[in-house]
């Protein structure tokens, strides 16, 4: 694989970097990149911060009383979906 030489290069290895997926070499380049590029290393952290939260989010089980009020509350929006000819 060529070395990145733009932001978006970069930032198309982004998930295979977060995830420790490239090669030691292709690593290095992303990081010296990043260091000089205060947007893309902006990026990064965001989109690690992100990742993060959303793993958090998804390990958690709904409470079944909200489960139960968000399954009454769709059903009610199909039901009137339905009734408008939607």
């Amino acid at each position: 694989m060529s070395h990145p030489k733009t932001c978006q290069e970069c930032l198309d290895l982004l998930t295979d970097y977060v995830d420790g997926e490239l090669p030691s070499d292709l690593q290095g380049r992303l990081e010296e990149h990043f260091g000089d590029c205060q947007p893309c290393e902006d990026f990064v952290a965001t989109y690690r911060a992100t990742s993060s939260v959303c793993r958090k989010v998804l390990a958690r089980t709904m409470p079944e009383s909200v489960a139960a009020r968000l399954r009454s509350f769709l059903r009610s929006e199909i039901e009137k979906d339905k009734a408008s000819g939607g």
